[in-house]
């Protein structure tokens, strides 16, 4: 924090008639009334918040991301760069390896990652499957270049090697690019597309630059050309060997080129940079690795090292053997590095890197379980809480990871959903695996867990699935109500049982006979005395049910009540994806063609037009303390602000880690606002949390400078549904306004303030007030 002076000769006169040169003579507004002393202030100290405001464009990205997928390695000096499907990772070798992580939110292209390479500076480059090439520049920063096809769509990026006078040799999955690092701050010089006899268009794996050559290994098999040919626009200025397919790295030892791929290892006897013949063929090496398919080579010395399905290799000359690793999964490895100082370095799938130097040992990073993410949620401690698709549960806890090694989810039970009861404890959902329960002080231990079945609760299998009845069952979401009780989503329920609840202890549940006719519940809302059921191919049903649903731990027999709609009443779509009721009691439904908001004076559904941009698949949807809807597509996040304004996010405009948004979840202790995808979890900070007495509201920023568009605002962390009063601090009302929108520093007229300072007063729903002092600036 710090502070500013505002001196006292800022003209204090500020309505629109004393611009005009008509002072107003009116009383000073009741609401200033009893506030003399602190209207008696000629000078004073406006303290600078240096707060986050929610309704100015989002800069502020953190991503969290799986780094242990390893797909590529290089290494220059005491530096190993380790390329992921996450990111990037540096790790600093030495007595102590230290690391550094970088996405898209510090400057990188892309996340998901298919190579890394240094040139003859030792500066780096990498890319990956959304066609953007990232260089590292000496002071740190990132240069990002796109490759797109005809029709603008990205080209994956395999492969580079640099080469001589500047030039990086770029391999995709539409050939070989020659990328001029020098001209124009980096450009592509040309494109070939059509190589040889290979097929046009086919996809280069990797490159090597030897001895004047640029030799391409891809799915259509090895090529060649001289490196300073200025016809390979012409694909007869290739040579082409199409007889092995599906290679994936090629390299040279003391000049024999070797190529491998999915048939295994081969190697051309032909010396780099003799004629040879385009008949010439590649002979399958036979010594001991099979028919392993080969990942990865790269040569040190007299020696070629391989990666393979069997594991880690070397060969010399003829004589090949695998070294064990122990403990790594030989079948998962990926890519292998040697370092400047001989230590060998190995990628594994799932795991991070291995080291050898005197001895192997690990070097796992520390992250979450996958980068598909199905649903988050935060607990009052603060911790997130998370389920992946197709690799479990685990939790954030101060950036660190952790596990649930219970929860059963996998790509045949996907995971699907979670959520924090007021007591702490956490529900998950699985597709097929019924639900848990966790009790967080004791995450890892046996009993802090169970796993609810037909067999200890109402949930209900489906037999249909040809799965062994009472085991499979099928949770799509869960919910938790103002009074802890937990509400599960069970699709496809034998017997209709759909809706089932968990009262403390008591296990309930409602069905077809109230009036849930869906099989297909998807999505839910759970209220006080009202739970909203949104389907995949019934709409959205409000089921209105009695108190108490239990006594004496049985279920009381009621009948709910239901209400629902479907296209037939304005939604878009019958699908429901996504379920909101904000903190003014609208109700918001995202379809996979839109998204709708209930108007309750209408009685009806009103479609809501998001950026054509961010798609119409609604996946998600939350509120933050400024009632901001934030929306999720799987295009990427949309932001409506309380005005009705919105803002765009993506990969491409933002930290925004992917683009297709899973889930949404506002920490309302801090702001905090955690976005899911299908490629990483990001965090940015929304709203502030309202102050707790409304005597202790602010404004911010603070001092204020009024634009000439009127797009910046000043904020008030208030209570949703305050109203701010603005004067003079002679007493004369400037403009009443809804504390949630802000104050853009125009009067009522529409016309931009003065320079100096204003006064305040916040009216709070429960007839409290509050007030403070604003310093505004005309910008010139």
């Amino acid at each position: 924090m710090g502070a500013l002076l505002v001196a006292s000769s800022l003209p204090l006169t500020t309505c629109s008639e004393c611009r005009r040169g008509k002072p107003r003579e009116s009383a000073p507004h009741p609401l200033i009334a009893g506030l003399a002393p602190f209207l008696a202030l000629a000078v004073a100290i406006i303290v600078c918040l240096s707060r986050p405001v929610w309704a100015e464009r989002i800069t502020s990205w953190k991503n969290h991301t799986n780094v242990r997928e390893v797909t590529a390695l290089a290494a220059s000096d005491d530096t190993l760069w380790v390329a992921t499907r996450g990111g990037l990772v540096r790790v600093v070798t030495g007595d102590t390896l230290k690391e550094q992580r970088f996405t898209n939110a510090d400057g990188l292209g892309g996340n998901d990652l298919r190579f890394v390479t240094l040139d003859s500076q030792q500066t780096l480059w990498t890319g990956g499957t959304n066609g953007r090439l990232s260089h590292r520049r000496g002071d740190s920063r990132w240069d990002v270049y796109r490759f797109e096809n005809d029709n603008g769509l990205p080209i994956a990026l395999n492969a580079a090697t640099p080469g001589p006078d500047g030039f990086l040799w770029v391999g995709s999955d539409a050939g070989v690019h020659k990328f001029d690092t020098r001209r124009h701050g980096g450009e592509i010089k040309e494109s070939y597309l059509r190589i040889g006899d290979w097929p046009d268009g086919a996809a280069v794996r990797d490159l090597l630059v030897h001895d004047g050559y640029l030799w391409v290994a891809g799915d259509a098999g090895v090529a060649r050309a001289r490196v300073d040919d200025p016809f390979l626009l012409d694909r007869s200025h290739w040579q082409t060997w199409t007889d092995i397919k599906g290679l994936t790295a090629i390299e040279q030892v003391r000049g024999l080129a070797y190529a491998g791929g999915d048939g295994g290892l081969y190697f051309y006897s032909y010396a780099f940079g003799a004629g040879g013949s385009g008949d010439s063929t590649w002979v399958r090496l036979e010594s001991g690795l099979g028919a392993a398919a080969i990942r990865d080579l790269f040569s040190d010395a007299d020696t070629l090292w391989i990666v393979s399905s069997k594991g880690l290799a070397w060969c010399r000359v003829s004589q090949c053997a695998i070294t064990v690793i122990p403990g790594a999964v030989a079948g998962a490895l990926t890519s292998a590095v040697k370092a400047t100082d001989s230590s060998l370095w190995v990628g594994q799938q799932g795991m991070g890197v291995w080291q050898r130097s005197d001895e192997w040992s690990p070097r796992e990073f520390n992250g979450p379980l996958d980068n598909a993410f199905a649903d988050v949620a935060v607990g009052a401690d603060g911790k997130l809480w998370c389920v992946h698709a197709n690799y479990g549960a685990d939790f954030l806890d101060a950036d660190h990871w952790t596990k649930l090694p219970y929860f059963n989810a996998g790509p045949s039970n996907p995971g699907t959903s979670v959520a924090v009861a007021p007591d702490g404890d956490v529900w998950l959902g699985a597709w097929g695996a019924g639900a848990y329960s966790v009790n967080p002080k004791t995450p890892l231990a046996d009993t802090g867990w169970t796993r609810y079945d037909t067999a200890n609760s109402t949930l209900m299998w489906h037999q249909n699935a040809g799965r062994t009845p009472n085991n499979y069952i099928v949770v799509r979401d869960v919910a938790v109500d103002p009074y802890g009780r937990v509400w599960f989503a069970n699709a496809f329920a034998d017997s209709g049982r759909v809706l089932a609840f968990y009262d403390h202890g008591c296990w309930g549940v409602f069905d077809s006979s109230d009036g849930l006719t869906s099989r297909l519940p998807a999505v839910l809302w759970a209220q006080a005395d009202t739970i909203l059921v949104g389907a995949s191919d019934a709409g959205l049903t409000e089921l209105t049910y009695g108190e108490p649903l239990c006594a004496g731990g049985e279920p009381v027999a009621q009948r709910g009540h239901v209400r629902a709609w479907d296209t037939g009443d304005h939604l878009p779509a019958n699908e429901v994806r996504a379920v909101l009721v904000d903190r003014a009691d609208s109700i918001w439904v995202g379809t996979n063609v839109g998204l709708s908001r209930y108007a309750a004076d209408r009685r009806r559904f009103f479609d809501v037009s998001l950026p054509p941009e961010a798609g119409l698949t609604i996946n998600a949807l939350a509120a933050d303390a400024a009632n901001s809807i934030w929306v999720g597509t799987s295009l990427g996040l949309v932001i409506i602000a309380p005005d009705g304004t919105m803002e765009y996010y993506n990969s491409t405009n933002s930290g925004l880690v992917g683009d297709a948004v899973s889930e949404i979840a506002v920490d309302e202790r801090t702001g905090m606002v955690w976005i899911a995808t299908e490629s990483g979890l990001s965090q940015t900070v929304g709203a502030l949390p309202p102050a707790q007495a409304v005597e202790n509201v602010v404004a911010y920023p603070n001092p204020f400078e009024v634009s000439s568009t009127g797009e910046d605002r000043v904020h008030f962390d208030a209570r949703f549904g305050s109203r701010v009063f603005i004067f003079t601090v002679a007493g004369q009302s400037v403009v009443e306004l809804d504390a949630a929108t802000g104050w853009n520093g125009r009067d009522s007229d529409g016309q931009p303030v003065a320079s100096g300072i204003y006064l305040f007063v916040v009216h709070s729903p429960d007839g409290g007030y509050g007030h403070g002092k604003i310093a505004v600036r005309r910008r010139s």
